[in-house]
Parts: C-alpha cells; structure tokens; sequence
C-alpha cells in the first residue's frame, strides 16, 4: 500500500519533469523543485512548511482515490503545522509572501474535489460539500488557549479566498484572546459563513461523557459539516441514519386519533415509546450498513492513519481504532416541541377543538377558508421555540435528552457506543417531503426547520439572543456527533468596529450559554433574492448552507427559498 503511495509520488515527479522544457523560466524552477520534492516525501519526513503541505495533500488525495468519500477533513491544521509555519517565518530565507502564496494554493486545491453523489444523496448534501473541514484555535492538552501565527494567516487569507472550501471552524472557550476573537468576526462578516464556530465548554465535556480521555477530548476536531470528532484516532460513521421525529410524531398521532380517552399526557407517551421502538430499528440498520462497509468496502490505507488500527491488526470498519462511534442524526425538534406545546394549549387546555377535530384538519391538509384561518391562528398565535418561552423550549430539550439517551444503550458491531446528533444538513428539505401537515401550522410536505436546533424558519421574532437562550435549555453535551444552529443577520449590523464588539460580545454569550455550535448568514435578503433572478451576475456568491458553505447559485430553489426566509436578525 505505501509502495503505491511512493509510486504514486514519483509519477508526479515524473510528470513535473516533463513539463520543464514547455515552461517559462520562473516556472522551470518551481516545477524542478516540485520533482525534488515529491521524491524527497516517497521515504522522508518532511522538513519545511511546504513541503508538510505538500504531503498534506498528496495524503488526502489518495485518501479519496480510496473512497470517493466525503469528509476526509483536515483536523487542527494550525496546531500540527504550527512549528513548521513558524520556523519558517524565522528564516530569512523565506520569504513570507511564498509562504501566503503556497498556503493559498493548498485553500484552492481543497476546491478541485467534486464527490460523485447519487440524486437523492445530492438532495441531503446540497452544493456539492466536500467536508475539507479545519479547526483552528480551541484548548491544548494542558487546558490553555491555542492560537498561534498559522491560526490568524489561515483566516486572514480566507479573506483573499473566499471559496467554499476549506471549511474552516473555530474552536471558542472562555479563554479565547480578544485579538483572535475579532478576526474571527471579521471573518465572518465577509457573508460566506465561514468560520463556524464550536464551543470547547460543551465538546468537551460531552466527549468525556463518552469515555474519552481528557487529552483526546481536548484535541477535538470537526470532520464533514458539524460532525465533532478526535482525529486520528476515531472512526466514527457519523451520518449513518437520519431520524426523522416529526414522521413518529405523526404516526402516533394517528394511532390515537379513534382514542375517545386521548390525553396530553398519553400522546405525549405514546410518541417517546414509538422513537424507543424506532430507534432499536434504526440501530439494527445502521448496524446491517457498517457490515456491509466491512464486507465490501474495507479502507486499509485510512486505517493505517487512525492510531490503534496497526496495534490491534484490524481495518476501521472491523472496529481497530480507538474510539468506534456510530451518529444518528434527530431531525424536527424544533417542529415536534412546536407541535405538542399547539396541542397541549389549544385541544386540552383551551379547548378550542377535540383531538379528533385536529387529526382532520391536519389530515385535509388545512383545507378550504376555515383551514387556513385556523392555520394562521395556530402559527401566529402560539408561541414557537427559538422566542425563549421557557415551557416550550423545555420540550424540545426533553425530546432531545430521550432521543439521545435512548440511542446511547446500544452499541455498533465494532463495539462503540451510538451518539445522537442534532443536524440535517440540506435533508429538512427531503425529509419535510414525507411528512403531512403538523399542528405547528406547517402544510404537507413542506420543510422542517433548517439545521437541527435552529427554529423554524420565520417563527423566530425576539431577536437572536432569544433563540440562544432556546437552544441554550438544550443538554448540548449530549448531541456528541453534533448539532448545528443556523443564525442570520443583516450585513449593518456587523459593520464597522462597533459591529464587530456587539458580535464578539454574542459569542461570548454563546460560549458562557453552554451551546455547541452556531454558523451564520451575513447576506440581505435582497442580495439573495436578486441572486435567484440573475445568477449570471452572482457566480461567485457563496452562503452558509447547513455544515458548510457552497456557491448560491449552485443550489437547488428549495434550498435558496429556505435560505432566504431565514428570520434576519440584528444586535
């Protein structure tokens, strides 16, 4: 296998060779260089900053050759590559213009991969995301902040960049330097979503909940979308099965709906015991799935990368590395604690309709005048999660706690432990498709709320501290495979340094919150409306999609409709 990888090596520097004669002269050299340096990497370790690039990249090709897979991501490059970076500021030999032009090289080449997806993998996935994912910043393993000159070069040229890839996210805890903290902002007002932004207090904590050791928790990583990991050390199928909660809720509610006893309390039963009996279903195919990876799909030369793998004489899917985690995504708490808090209030506390009125409105899909004047009044009438209201929003993390606890009794067949997730990615949108009308006032087959614990969009009206005070009362340490909030505000509200102090205070409080993950929209909505009508005149447009970032006029009109009815905030 590594004898492939040194011929593979040697090809590129064969091909190098080969083109010096055709070349100008300034490139003559550089492609000589590149020969030498492919050669040098078949048997040794890499000295200089670009050349760890080089094989930093060469590795994660040959990683794709392997799987067509998505998510080969990139883990804490700024702590790994640090040294290197820094050494090569000390020498004067070096110059720190080619140091900014290589680095951005490598951010270019992270856009070439295009991932064969079927059409309805495509549907989930929208944009075509690779999951070149980093992390910067975040805790060392002595408990401190991490940042150093490779942290802030790698967002200074996202700025130049400002491509979908690398998807860079950054690691926030109470320690975090002021300095740091405002580039990260002005990153993040550049509009393309880009850092996300993870919170140590939350990551951490919920991995040594798993049973991780403290050095390995504290050097987390991101892989794919929101997916937290331990690099190199995990193998963790992380978006094995989605679980699709409204689609339980409502077949509970027709098992009930001929119950003439039917309470709030017997409903509210019902649905926990049919996601207790979905997800042991969930779980046996999720299982049925990692045999098959074993079987038909083996990956030896990623295996050979995760620690443990060698030691113990066994590929990633037999279950070598040290941490052999399965994720399930939970998808509609927003819409499901929505639903039942509808209930609960206008059938058995109000009394404005019988259970079995509801079931026939919602079954006819709020049909004809009196359907819709009840679907008004149920969406504008009764308070929705992401507003802070206190009852509801304990709901949703209720339904959270139980999906997450249930999951965590069973174990994959490579002897890890099941952890919940709370993201769809783009798969609101699919999923929405097979769900019928919901008490929250949502038509048939419309979307779920975007993201995993963001609200449903449009039903947010307090303001953006009043949805992370919502997803605040969410056990975040329990989404150990991830969750993600998606927050938009308008491009003002960022500008200048005053913008920038509001928005580095809203992370602050974020952090101190004890929430997981946030991403954001900087874009107006008039941008993105006049994008949807003239893409020709937005190629380079990109947003904040789920997990990651793509190009806006890439998407499909579900996702940029979505993407656009997002509530837009301000501070």
């Amino acid at each position: 296998m590594f004898e492939a990888m040194q011929r593979h090596f040697q090809r590129y520097a064969d091909l190098a060779r080969e083109m010096i004669p055709a070349a100008p002269g300034y490139r003559q050299l550089e492609l000589a260089e590149i020969a030498e340096m492919c050669e040098r990497l078949e048997t040794k370790a890499p000295t200089t900053f670009y050349e760890a690039l080089q094989l930093l990249w060469m590795t994660s090709i040959i990683g794709q050759f392997e799987s067509n897979a998505s998510s080969l991501s990139l883990g804490r490059m700024d702590q790994y590559l640090g040294d290197f970076y820094q050494a090569a500021l000390d020498d004067p030999e070096v110059p720190a213009s080619f140091l900014h032009e290589v680095l951005g090289d490598f951010y270019l080449k992270t856009n070439d991969v295009v991932l064969l997806r079927s059409a309805e993998s495509a549907k989930c996935f929208a944009g075509f995301p690779t999951g070149y994912t980093v992390s910067l910043g975040g805790y060392d393993k002595y408990g401190q902040y991490s940042v150093n000159a490779l942290s802030n070069e790698m967002l200074d040229i996202y700025h130049e960049i400002q491509l979908p890839q690398p998807n860079l996210s950054v690691r926030i805890n109470e320690q975090i330097p002021r300095r740091f903290l405002n580039k990260t902002c002005e990153t993040i007002r550049l509009g393309t979503g880009i850092p996300m932004i993870f919170n140590d207090e939350v990551c951490i904590p919920g991995f040594l909940s798993k049973g991780v050791s403290l050095d390995d928790a504290r050097d987390y990583g991101v892989v794919g979308c929101v997916e937290t990991t331990i690099p190199g050390r995990t193998y963790g199928l992380h978006d094995i099965a989605l679980f699709n909660l409204m689609r339980v809720m409502e077949m509970a509610i027709d098992d009930l709906k001929d119950d003439p006893e039917v309470t709030y309390a017997k409903l509210r039963q019902h649905i926990l015991d049919k996601i207790d009996h979905y997800v042991k279903i969930v779980t046996t195919g999720s299982d049925i799935v990692d045999l098959g990876h074993r079987n038909f799909a083996p990956i030896p030369f990623l295996s050979a990368l995760v620690e443990d793998c060698i030691q113990n004489g066994k590929d990633v899917t037999q279950g070598g590395a040290r941490y052999n985690f399965s994720g399930v995504q939970g998808i509609g708490e927003p819409n499901l604690a929505d639903s039942l808090y509808v209930i609960k209030k206008a059938v058995f506390e109000n009394h404005e309709l019988t259970f079995k009125n509801l079931v026939e409105v919602l079954q006819s899909n709020y049909a004809g005048a009196d359907g819709e004047a009840l679907r008004q009044h149920l969406i504008h009438d009764f308070d929705k999660y992401g507003n802070d209201n206190a009852e509801l929003d304990m709901e949703c993390a209720k339904i959270f706690r139980h999906f997450a606890l249930e999951l965590g009794k069973y174990h994959n067949i490579r002897g890890g432990e099941f952890n919940a997730g709370a993201y769809t990615v783009s798969a609101h949108i699919p999923l929405g498709e097979d769900v019928g009308a919901t008490p929250d006032g949502r038509k048939a087959h419309e979307q779920l709320a975007d993201g995993g614990l963001s609200p449903m969009v449009g039903r947010d009206h307090l303001g953006p501290t009043a949805v992370l005070k919502s997803v605040s009362k969410i056990d975040n340490t329990l989404a150990v495979n991830g969750s993600l909030l998606n927050v938009k505000f308008s491009p003002a509200t960022l500008k200048g340094d005053n913008g920038i102090k509001k928005f580095a205070d809203f992370l602050m409080a974020f952090t101190q919150l004890k929430i997981r993950h946030v991403q954001f929209n900087v874009q107006s909505r008039e941008t993105l409306l006049d994008a949807q009508k003239h893409p020709e005149n937005y190629a380079g447009l990109v947003v904040r999609v789920a997990g990651y970032s793509a190009f806006f006029v890439d998407l499909n009109k579900h996702i940029q409709d979505d993407i656009i009815a997002r509530a837009e905030h301000t501070l």
